[in-house]
């Protein structure tokens, strides 16, 4: 009885051994600022070191400085080779951020990426504030060699409508990558005052049975004392995905405690905790490693803003169009139209869920 006992806590040490792990995080409205903060430095090196591969949202800059420089700290603090993909500077207005993965370049490899094409910004017509960025990587240290992420930080305004859409990016990667084990990952804000309990049945994402939520309601993805709102999301499917996730392992990261701050101190860094999960690593990977580029920084290239013909568009309307705001449009379709008086008549009925 003691060896078997003995035996399963040796095959438990293992199996946490044996771990890959991806994260997801929005560091609020990250800059040079917070490089240049020797303390909040420590901090996201701390943070970005426990990964293998993390989704980083709310990066602002136009230039990749501020983030090309993180990743070279994280290089010279940890001795390994991270290396980043970027998307386009996102959104409809002067407030636009990026997505970047931060990855082991020496164990992954990006292989294709793409910005969902969600329609006509041009028309008001696009579904996502931010399109999300979808990337397929090959990996050296996995049992599962080939899986999917797709990146996203929905409008907290448009919340429920943009994580219903969800839906439409997952369909579209399946099609596209022709794989069924995709990771959607970032902070969908779907949680507290923006997705409530009424809004999940008009949500496909939730409603579809292949797709498996890693991260419940339960979470507390935020740093604030005054909430406890599960915003950030894991969302995985495919079999093969869903079988190399290690059961138990998804769960926000709270730094705050892990690394004894104080609140405030906690704050500087993000108003969110990242989160976390585990894919099992290939017992039988033997060190092999991808070749490492000499320079850091990857451009994942120029979003799309769909088939911009506005024929038949009708923009005195809200139907279809929520979010809409360009100038040009005689009323607007977005969350500040109220306060402003110049809303489309229509735009309670079909923005405010």
């Amino acid at each position: 009885m003691k060896w078997l006992i003995l035996l399963a806590l040796v095959g438990s040490i293992l199996q946490a051994a044996l771990a890959f792990k991806i994260g997801s995080f929005n560091i609020q409205r990250f800059g040079i600022s917070k490089v240049e903060d020797p303390f909040v430095l420590d901090i996201l090196l701390r943070i970005l070191r426990r990964y293998d591969l993390i989704s980083v949202q709310e990066v602002m800059s136009s230039d990749d400085t501020a983030i090309i420089r993180l990743v070279q700290e994280l290089n010279q603090a940890t001795g390994l080779k991270y290396n980043l993909l970027i998307s386009d500077h996102l959104g409809r207005s002067t407030y636009r951020e990026k997505y970047v993965y931060i990855y082991r370049e020496d164990i992954l490899k990006p292989t294709d990426w793409y910005h969902y094409d969600d329609d006509c910004e041009v028309c008001g017509t696009d579904t996502f504030m931010r399109e999300p960025f979808v990337v397929r990587f090959s990996s050296l240290a996995t049992e599962l060699k080939d899986f999917v992420l797709a990146s996203i930080h929905t409008s907290p305004d448009y919340a429920v409508m943009e994580v219903d859409a969800l839906y439409d990016v997952w369909e579209d990667a399946k099609q596209r990558l022709l794989t069924e084990d995709i990771l959607i990952l970032g902070d969908y804000n779907s949680d507290c005052s923006y997705v409530r309990e009424r809004h999940w049945p008009m949500i496909r994402l939730r409603q579809d049975a292949n797709l498996h939520w890693l991260i419940g309601e339960g979470a507390d993805t935020t740093v604030s004392l005054n909430n406890n709102c599960a915003y950030d999301r894991f969302v995985v499917s495919g079999v093969n995905l869903q079988n190399a996730v290690i059961p138990g392992t998804a769960k926000p990261l709270n730094y705050e405690v892990e690394y004894q701050l104080t609140n405030d101190e906690a704050k500087s860094v993000s108003d969110h905790y990242p989160i976390e999960v585990e894919l099992r690593e290939d017992a039988f990977y033997s060190g092999q490693q991808f070749p490492i580029s000499a320079e850091i920084g990857i451009s994942g290239g120029k979003s799309l803003n769909g088939v911009c013909d506005c024929v038949g568009v009708d923009v005195s309307s809200c139907s279809g169009r929520c979010g809409a705001s360009a100038s040009h449009f005689a009323c607007k379709c977005n969350a500040s139209c109220t306060s402003n008086g110049n809303c489309c008549v229509d735009y309670t009925a079909n923005c405010k869920l």
